[in-house]
This record gives structure tokens, C-alpha cells and sequence, in this order.
């Protein structure tokens, strides 16, 4: 009799498979690729990725920014206070696209240097300028100081008066500040409202580029969609009541291991506020099975796949993250045969590259969830700053200053983030996860195109038109190690 100790399967990862490409027909072009999926079984998403609920990654910025590009954010619990996190989802939901709410304004008596610091780590370059109870003064942009010589000068000796400025009132619409903001000669519109207080900023690029998301998610308002997540602790009932009310259209259980009772209680709890919930996270066909039985409407999968998350070499649980993908891909298919009800994988975390990404979506995942991808954007909610760091570089170790942002695990010494992890005291908490940097990588706006586009690249060399032909059709090839190897790049790079 076989020993029933081991499995069949050997755990693999996204970088061990390679895809085998096929004819290209002309309507299989990249411009003609769908990439287009289900988050539930009736909601859909025009782009397969999401954002992870961890503090360094998710904040309302990018919640509004990836759900303009047709994904999802998911608003994180842990230690982010319960109104915080109400905030967040609020400012999602009544976001006008064009009118920036949050924006980094100055004080007329800031030296210029500090707005030359600010410039520079956030990559702006215009400036509202407020009183200290956030009445607007003025408005300051680059080209109205010299860097070079007025560093020493203070904002009010360079910025345009309020007397001098086009300003819009708290409520209009967006075509009335797209005909005030040429008025303006500046591309730039504060918006106050009857007390003189910044509600908002309208910038011309905004406008242009609010006309650049016809594949936005949004609900039957109009409004963007966004997800909030909540532990398993009972105490969080009230938080997923709050969050559906503030508008949350889904609710993500986080939790690091989905496969418990606590998760079946949790379900049946929040299935009763009328809104989608996801579950997770399994790594199996058993756990997918579990939570689908429970009535989870999506399922995590991944356990200590992620960049920062050390939970295998802790505890040595978990799986590589191609085979748990694939394995759970199979329980769906398996599930929607004998039901008829569809309910998507998440693939969460294993993520380096947009390669690893076409295999995790060609093994049969619906969702990716990333946060370390999502970490570097200028729209996360950490702060970018400049650090030196080493490099070896011909055998030298040399140093370069480079524009990084802070990136923390839930289960790293920074979150302890006891309530995913199933614990209760901070002080004994089991670390599963680190903490460091991600490389700054400028604008998800001009980031996160690139990347679509070339995972729609992979889908026309496979001779797919749209994820569900990708899945079903695309062939798959475990590669050797120096098969991997041979697929990279031996140059020097000065």
C-alpha cells in the first residue's frame, strides 16, 4: 500500500514553466486581446489584477488609480485603524475623476528649497498654497522660481496670489473646470469651497487623461469600485457592516491560512451583508473545496509565496505557488461542471515578473493579487525618499543613490499584523515576514501599461484572443534549470 504521507505532486514555481507559442491569427493581434475576467461569478474586472491588502501597498490613491485601469484595490484592516480605513473606501467611492482631493500642499512662508525637496521625491511640480487652517493663498509652480537662486527665497515671494488665480467652487462638474482651466493659462485649478478652504485641485493632465479609462470598473452609480478587508476576529463584524455601508463592494477575508473553521464561521457571518466575499488563503483542492462549501464567492490561494513573507522556512507550511494555482484551477473547473456557479482563483503572491504572471493566468488563475508590485507606484501610500545603496559592479562594490519606498510584510516586527496570523498578543507574535525597499517606480498610470501590454503580447504569441482561450489552450512546459538560465541575460550593464 502506498504511503499517503507524500503526495504525487512536487511544488513548483511560476519561473520553472515556460509557454509554447502558436499561430498568431490577424485577429489575435495584441490590439485585439481581452484581458478582461471575474472576480465573482457575476462581477467582472477589465484587467486581472489586484492590489494586496498590506499597509505599505494599498491606500486610497491607488485604489482610485488601478480601478481606472479596470483592476481592484483591497483596502487593508490589520493595523490601519477601523475609521481610517472607512476613509479610504469613502474616497474612493465619491471620487470624480479629474478633482485630486488629496494633494501635497506648502505655507507661504516654506523656504523654496523645501519645495525643491518636495519636488523632487514626489515628482510633482505645482504646488496649492494654504493658510494653516487650509484656506488657499496661492498657487506656486516650477515656473515661477528659479531652483538655483531662489532656494533661499520663501514661497510667497514666488507664488501667484489668490487674487491672481482661476479658481473653481466645490461642486462643479468636470466639463465646468475643463472650460475655467484654460482660463487659467496654467493647466492648474484649485478647487475651494465657500469658505475659501481646498477642496480640491483639477490639473489639465487629469482631464486628459480621464478620458483615457474606458475600461474602468465601477458600479450601477458610476462610481469606482473598491474592496475592504476584515480578519476573521468576531470584532471585525461591525468593521465589514461599516465598510459595506461606506460603499465596499467586496470583502476580503485576510487571513494567512483560510483553511479553519474560524474562516467557515466568518463567511456565513458577512454573507448575510448582501456583498461578494472572497476568502482565502488554501493551497489546495481540499481548502478550495472547504471554502466554496462555506459560500466564499473567490478563493486566495498562496501561502508563504510572497516576496517579503517568510511562513515556509517558519512553520514549512504552505506550497509552491504554480501547483497550489493550478491545483485550485482544477476544483473550480471541476466545481463549475457539477454546479454551474464559477468561482475564481486569486493568485496571491510568487509574482516577480510579467512572465511569471502569464503562466500564473495560463495555469488558470482568474485574479492576481501583487503587492510588492504595487509598493514601488508613486499612488501607494508609503513615502519616497533617496537612499545610497551597494552594488557589485566588475568586481567592485560601489555605491548608487537610487528613489526607493518602504516595504513591510503584514507578519513582519513593523505590522504584526496579529489578527491575519490568528494570534492575540503583539509581544509573543511569530515573525513570518520582513521588511526593506522597492525600487521607486514613478506612476502606476504609466507603469502598469506596459506591463498589460506585454502579457497581451504572451496571449497573441500563444494564439489567444482572451484569457478563458489562454487557459484552455495555451501549452505549458516545465523548464530545466539551465533552460532559465539560458532565457536571461549574461551582459554587463554599466
Amino acid at each position: 500500500m502506498e504511503n499517503e504521507k507524500f503526495t504525487s505532486e512536487l511544488s513548483s514555481t511560476f519561473r520553472e514553466y515556460i509557454l509554447l507559442p502558436r499561430c498568431t491569427r490577424r485577429d489575435q493581434g495584441i490590439a485585439q486581446v481581452d484581458l478582461s475576467t471575474r472576480l465573482t461569478h457575476d462581477l467582472k474586472l477589465n484587467i486581472p489584477f489586484m492590489s494586496a491588502a498590506m499597509e505599505a501597498v494599498t491606500g486610497d490613491r491607488l485604489a482610485i488609480a488601478l480601478a481606472q485601469h479596470g483592476g481592484m484595490a483591497v483596502i487593508p484592516a490589520g493595523n490601519v485603524p477601523a475609521q481610517d480605513q472607512l476613509d479610504m473606501i469613502r474616497a474612493v467611492k465619491r471620487f470624480k475623476a479629474g478633482f485630486v482631493e488629496k494633494v501635497i500642499t506648502v505655507s507661504d512662508d516654506m523656504p523654496i528649497q523645501k519645495v525643491i525637496d518636495l519636488e523632487r521625491q514626489h515628482g510633482y511640480s505645482t504646488f496649492p498654497v494654504v493658510d494653516k487652517k487650509g484656506r488657499l493663498v496661492g498657487l506656486l509652480t516650477e515656473k515661477k522660481y528659479n531652483p538655483w537662486q531662489d532656494a533661499e527665497l520663501l514661497v510667497k515671494e514666488r507664488m501667484l496670489p489668490l487674487d491672481k488665480l482661476v479658481v473653481g467652487r466645490h461642486g462643479m462638474s468636470l466639463g465646468e473646470a475643463n472650460k475655467l482651466i484654460f482660463e487659467s493659462g496654467i493647466g492648474v485649478l484649485p478647487v475651494v469651497d465657500e469658505k475659501g478652504m481646498l477642496r480640491s485641485v483639477v490639473f489639465f493632465s487629469d482631464i486628459r487623461r480621464a478620458h483615457e479609462f474606458p475600461a474602468g470598473v465601477v458600479d450601477a452609480q458610476k462610481r469606482l469600485r473598491v474592496a475592504g478587508a476584515i480578519s476573521t476576529h468576531p470584532e471585525d463584524q461591525e468593521r465589514a457592516r461599516n465598510l459595506v455601508e461606506a460603499g465596499a463592494d467586496v470583502l476580503v477575508v485576510d487571513a494567512s491560512d483560510g483553511f479553519s473553521e474560524y474562516m467557515q464561521d466568518t463567511i456565513k457571518r458577512l454573507k448575510k451583508l448582501g456583498v461578494p466575499v472572497v476568502a482565502g488563503n488554501v493551497v489546495d483542492q481540499a481548502g478550495f473545496d472547504y471554502l466554496v462549501e462555506q459560500g466564499a464567492d473567490a478563493i486566495k490561494v498562496g501561502i508563504g509565496s510572497g516576496s517579503i513573507c517568510t511562513t515556509r522556512r517558519v512553520k514549512a507550511i504552505g506550497r509552491g505557488q504554480a501547483t497550489a494555482v493550478h491545483q485550485c484551477a482544477l476544483a473550480r473547473d471541476r466545481h463549475f461542471q457539477k454546479t454551474g456557479k464559477y468561482v475564481p482563483v486569486i493568485s496571491d503572491g510568487g509574482l516577480e515578473s510579467s512572465g511569471d504572471m502569464s503562466v500564473a493566468l495560463a495555469l488558470g488563475a482568474d485574479v492576481l493579487m501583487m503587492g510588492k508590485y504595487f509598493a514601488g507606484f508613486e499612488e501607494s501610500p508609503t513615502t519616497s525618499f533617496l537612499k545610497r545603496l551597494p552594488v557589485m559592479f566588475s568586481g567592485q562594490l560601489a555605491e548608487v543613490e537610487v528613489t526607493v519606498k518602504p516595504y513591510w510584510g503584514e507578519a513582519s516586527p513593523r505590522a504584526k499584523n496579529v489578527k491575519r496570523y490568528q494570534q492575540d498578543d503583539p509581544r509573543s507574535f511569530v515573525i513570518e515576514g520582513e521588511e526593506g525597499y522597492v525600487l521607486y517606480k514613478g506612476s502606476l498610470h504609466k507603469g502598469l501599461p506596459r506591463e498589460l501590454m506585454a502579457i497581451k503580447g504572451t496571449l497573441s504569441s500563444c494564439g489567444c484572443s482572451n484569457l478563458d482561450s489562454f487557459y484552455k489552450e495555451v501549452q505549458v512546459e516545465r523548464q530545466t534549470v539551465e533552460s532559465v538560465r539560458e532565457g536571461g541575460t549574461s551582459i554587463f550593464r554599466a
